[in-house]
Formats: structure tokens, C-alpha cells, sequence
């Protein structure tokens, strides 16, 4: 996070900067269905922000699915195998 508000400021700094990479900016244009899957012992990105997304898509009626992995990491470790069966099912009833 340190790099990333060095090159770029903090939100407080540079609201429009940030306010252009949310994902909560474009909840409204989003049209397909979306997947997030987050381990919840991530260390670089708080579940707190999955959270606040899939709140924020759900409010704008959007079709959102948050997976939490209980004890994985960003790249969800042992589980990684398991997660994609889950992202490939998921696919399959969305995308066919």
C-alpha cells in the first residue's frame, strides 16, 4: 500500500485519482454476474474492501457473489485447486 500511495497519493490527497480506480464508481454500469473469492487471512488486500464491493454491487442490484476462504491467503494456498473448481462452475452457469 506504501508504494502505492507514493506514486499516487492518499485518498484523502487525491480523491478523483481514487475515486477512478474504485470499483464502486461503476456499480451501476456493471451487466454480468460477479464472482469475488477472497481468503480471509489475506494480508494484501483487507476483506473489509471484498465486503464493502459486494455490499455496494448488491445495493445497485447487481448479481454478486462473495466466497470467503477461510484461513488462505491472496493466492489461496492448498485451496487453489478447489477455488478454481469453483470459478469454473461458476462460469459454467453464467457464461453457456
Amino acid at each position: 500500500m506504501a508504494e502505492i500511495e507514493e506514486k499516487h497519493g492518499i485518498p484523502e490527497a487525491k480523491p478523483d485519482f481514487w475515486r477512478g480506480v474504485s470499483p464502486l464508481t461503476y456499480a451501476d454500469r456493471v451487466t454480468e454476474p460477479l464472482l469475488i473469492q477472497h481468503g480471509t487471512a489475506d494480508d494484501t488486500c483487507p476483506l473489509a474492501w471484498s465486503r464493502e464491493v459486494s455490499a455496494t454491487f448488491e445495493e445497485a442490484g447487481k448479481d454478486i457473489e462473495l466466497r470467503t476462504v477461510a484461513g488462505e491467503g491472496p493466492t489461496f494456498g492448498s485451496r487453489w485447486a478447489a477455488e478454481m473448481d469453483v470459478t469454473e462452475a461458476f462460469f459454467a452457469r453464467h457464461l453457456r
